[in-house]
């Protein structure tokens, strides 16, 4: 009995003494294998985007969220700058208040015009001849005036034949100032008269540009160019909070690193970064472009269970060579695993498989 006690725990004392051993190795191997990558490298979990960034594009901010009347492109397609992406149910209401601002535009101009050129020139001849006439009357009557204070001196005439006389070359040449004045005033354009005709043409010409301006934000174009990645809103939909569509400018694509806050101040612009694409068992390869200037929380996680979400990163800026740009131009938002390497005037590294800590430093 005591026998079998004693072999039963000297093999009990062998199984531990083995499972001791075989720990010890593979952490010197992990050790020895990650010492590298540690010492030289920064481990970043990332993501790929356009180098444009993707841009969602959004209809005006209204009192009530747009229709879509008709969707001019789809996924995938090449857009260019200014291209119409839709156009909004508003667009034919806001095309017939341009037209109408227009006519009223028109309307105003035709007015000056008529004010600046005056009286038809048919009103003005008319009115000088009717000048003319009343002076020869006016003429006749001062003679037939004389007449009658000669012949009342002679006592031919009575004092009210002149009176009678008087009177008529009195009511003449009333009669003359006023066509005369007629006549001034056919050939005059008043300056208020113009002034106001001015600000009638303004105030039309200010309606036509805002008809133009509401009619211009019923139809959405391309602010850049680019390709569309996802649209969000279709014909007859309401554009709600996520935009009409996504788009952004494949031809160059970058890689956003989380690096670590604690990992930051060893990552400099310039420095060449691998970058493993799990999904495809793909290596690409980049350089650090541009290093954020603000700590945030991380966007992308991992799929370790212990990870940090709540650990404090900066975005570092990768951009992809062209090649391999290319091979993920349709792979917007996709995770990647990076490193960046962090040596002097080094080239990337290339065939490691990069483990990340839970801080997001290589190890």
């Amino acid at each position: 009995m005591s026998k079998t006690l004693i072999s039963i725990a000297l093999l009990l004392a062998c199984i531990v003494a083995l499972v001791a051993a075989s720990r010890s190795i593979e952490q010197s191997v992990v050790a020895s294998a990650s010492a590298p990558i540690s010492e030289y490298g920064v481990g970043a979990l990332g993501r790929i985007e356009p180098q444009s960034r993707v841009i969602k594009v959004n209809a005006p901010s209204t009192m009530e969220p747009p229709v879509v009347e008709k969707l001019h492109v789809d996924v995938g397609d090449e857009v260019t700058e200014g291209q119409t992406l839709a156009v909004l149910d508003s667009n034919r209401r806001e095309l017939a208040d341009v037209e109408e601002a227009r006519a009223s535009l028109l309307v105003a101009e035709k007015s000056l015009a008529q004010i600046q050129a005056g009286a038809k020139a048919g009103d003005i001849v008319a009115q000088e001849a009717m000048v003319e006439r009343t002076r020869e009357r006016l003429k006749l009557a001062e003679k037939k005036l004389d007449r009658i204070r000669r012949m009342v001196q002679s006592k031919v005439m009575s004092d009210d034949d002149l009176d009678v006389g008087i009177a008529d070359v009195e009511v003449l040449q009333r009669e003359l100032r006023q066509h005369e004045a007629t006549l001034v005033a056919l050939n005059e354009v008043r300056t208020v008269d113009v002034e106001y005709a001015l600000a009638e043409v303004a105030r039309a010409r200010a309606e036509l540009q805002r008809a133009d301006a509401d009619l211009e934000i019923s139809v959405i174009r391309s602010p850049i160019a680019g390709s569309i990645l996802r649209i969000n809103s279709r014909g007859g939909e309401r554009i709600g909070t996520d935009g009409l569509l996504e788009l952004g400018d494949t031809r160059e694509m970058d890689v956003v690193a989380e690096v670590h806050e604690s990992d930051i101040l060893r990552v400099k612009v310039d420095m060449p970064a691998t970058i493993f694409l799990r999904n495809l068992d793909r290596t690409l390869h980049g350089h650090v472009i541009e290093i954020g200037g603000l700590v945030g929380r991380k966007d992308v996680l991992s799929d370790d269970p212990v990870d940090d979400t709540d650990a404090r990163i900066v975005e570092v800026r990768i951009r992809l060579d062209a090649e391999d740009g290319q091979l993920v131009a349709r792979m917007s938002y996709a995770r990647v695993e990076v490193t960046i390497d962090t040596r002097t005037n080094s080239s990337p590294i290339s065939g490691q498989t990069t483990e990340l800590s839970q801080n997001g430093s290589a190890r």
